[in-house]
């Protein structure tokens, strides 16, 4: 009985070893996907928002005429320079709909004092790539705040859409590094995301080895005894 417990446990852990290495590879071959649309995206020309198709492809360079609106959202825990911060989501129109437009990084001095936003009233033309909203760590047990300015834990397209009344695009436009009404911009980082994946998936398979080992001894232990 004792044999058999310890035959299930191991296996177990084997599976999840392996699962777990098998995941991180796929997670680096998102990586590397995300890494060539960059270099293959930011060498083409701009092209205006309203050509391209419903489902863009990330960081396709993109312009815009239209007009910033309130309320404007804070997108929490975004790190920069080891400091706390937000960044700053506004609603951009044109046409009648939503593109949601990230101006960068802002620094979080106090929770109770919130950073002063300026929403200009003009049109204006902007510039920048598209990318999607990416599934972040929540702190608090609610995505959005109830008062303004509304901080938000992760970027949800359908609840902004519920809160401004009105369609919004399924990605975000990252306004380009020194843009007018741009705040502080983050370089992208794509370059080499992979090899960690790849380093943790050797680790699980490493382990899922170890576990097959000890598997097997067990058993030709407990067979040498039979």
């Amino acid at each position: 009985m004792i044999n058999i417990f310890k035959n299930l446990s191991l296996i177990i852990i084997i599976s999840t070893c392996l699962y777990l290495g098998l995941w991180q590879m796929d997670r680096a071959e998102e990586k590397i996907k995300i890494q060539n649309d960059f270099i293959e995206q930011v060498s083409k020309d701009y092209i205006n928002v309203q050509s391209i198709d419903d489902n863009p492809v990330r960081y396709t360079r993109i312009y815009s005429n239209g007009k910033f609106l309130e309320p404007y959202f804070l997108l929490d825990n975004i790190v920069f320079n080891r400091k706390a911060g937000y960044s700053v989501i506004s609603p951009f129109l044109l046409n009648n709909k939503i593109l949601l437009v990230n101006r960068g990084w802002v620094e979080n001095y106090s929770r109770q004092k919130f950073p002063l936003i300026e929403t200009p009233s003009k049109s204006i033309l902007i510039k920048g790539y598209i990318k999607y909203p990416m599934k972040l760590l929540e702190l608090s047990d609610s995505n959005i705040t109830e008062n303004k300015p509304y901080v938000i834990q992760n970027l949800d397209i359908d609840q902004i859409s519920k809160i401004l009344n009105r369609d919004v695009y399924s990605f975000i436009l990252t306004l380009d590094k020194g843009s007018k009404y741009s705040y502080q911009f983050i370089t992208e980082k794509n370059e080499n995301k992979h090899f960690k994946h790849y380093m943790y998936a050797g680790q699980w398979f490493l382990f899922t080895i170890i576990g097959i080992v000890f598997l097997v001894l067990l058993n030709r232990k407990k067979n040498g005894k039979n």
